[in-house]
């Protein structure tokens, strides 16, 4: 029997809706809002060599992105510094 990846399967494909949604909204709030999401995911440092790799430049464009990508946005992804 093959037994479901939970992080691939739901969870990731949540994920990446979510964020589709979230970049949507703030779209319709501004370009300047995208700019600085954009530009708050370019500060994260690299933390190991796996665990979470350097953004690129449009993260809201969300192209190229492998699984392990919208991975590493979810990890950092807080709610506690809202754009302004």
């Amino acid at each position: 029997m093959l037994t479901v990846d939970l992080m691939h399967e739901i969870e990731l494909g949540v994920w990446k809706a979510i964020f589709t949604h979230l970049v949507r909204m703030l779209y319709s709030l501004g370009p300047t809002m995208v700019d600085q999401l954009n530009a708050r995911y370019r500060e994260i440092p690299t933390f190991g060599r796996s665990t979470i790799r350097r953004f690129a430049a449009d993260v809201s464009e969300m192209k190229k992105l492998a699984a392990r990508d919208f991975e590493d946005i979810l990890q950092v992804c807080d709610n506690s510094y809202p754009l302004k």
